[in-house]
């Protein structure tokens, strides 16, 4: 049983996996909560399960010793997809969401000039964090300019948002020098050093987004309470 490929792996990299394990947490949080989730929450509780798919294919692929690296690429595909769609309908405003969809298509067109299936397509990782990071920024000015949030603390949008900013900026240069950071897999132990950078930032924003699911409830019943 031990000697099976997934858990020789699994035992062999087990931080590898923490990120994994707080993904599963996150889409637990949005499944029990489902019923309150807002049309946004719902793309981004999309996206925690397309990013799960994703990852069990990259577990098969490792233990199998396959080319699991484009399948990085075809995540971050996803998330700037469900980040756009959740952003488009969370700001009404015309002018926010050319915006949206403006950062939307300068990521496909370097996500199609960039793309590779052997490497990591840093540039694109790159720049899909700094889209993420205007989303947020843009939302935030939003709520600013329109005053109708009445407690940011148990406000969803707020909190993925704040997450996504952490997330974004935490990584953003690991994979915009991607051929320094994780180019080299014996750079005296740098590698390692990045990769764990980006699997923190990753776990920290999962564990956001389930938190953003659990608030979401309350937001509901609250919102609720001052319609009746």
């Amino acid at each position: 049983m031990l000697d099976h490929p997934y858990i020789s792996l699994i035992l062999k990299y087990p931080d590898s996996f923490l990120p994994d394990l707080f993904l599963l947490l996150a889409i637990g949080a949005g499944l029990v909560n489902y019923s309150f989730l807002d049309r946004p929450s719902r793309w981004l509780f999309r996206m925690l399960v397309l990013s799960l798919v994703i990852s069990l294919i990259q577990l098969h692929d490792a233990a199998y010793r396959q080319n699991n690296t484009y399948l990085h690429n075809l995540n971050s595909l996803v998330e700037m997809g469900c980040f756009a769609a959740a952003y488009r309908i969370e700001l009404k405003a015309r002018s926010n969401q050319v915006i949206v969809f403006t950062g939307l298509g300068i990521y496909l067109l370097v996500f199609l000039n960039d793309f590779s299936w052997t490497r990591i397509a840093g540039v694109t990782l790159g720049v899909e964090r700094i889209v993420m990071i205007v989303y947020a920024l843009l939302y935030f000015h939003y709520i600013l300019a329109r005053m109708q949030v009445q407690n940011l603390l148990i406000h969803s949008m707020f909190w993925v948002s704040a997450g996504a900013i952490v997330h974004a900026a935490g990584t953003l240069f690991v994979f915009l020098f991607v051929k320094v950071t994780l180019g080299d897999l014996s750079s005296n132990g740098s590698y390692a050093l990045y990769i764990t950078i980006v699997r923190t930032f990753s776990a920290f924003f999962y564990i956001i987004l389930g938190f953003s699911f659990c608030i979401r409830r309350r937001e509901f019943r609250l919102a609720e309470r001052f319609t009746v």
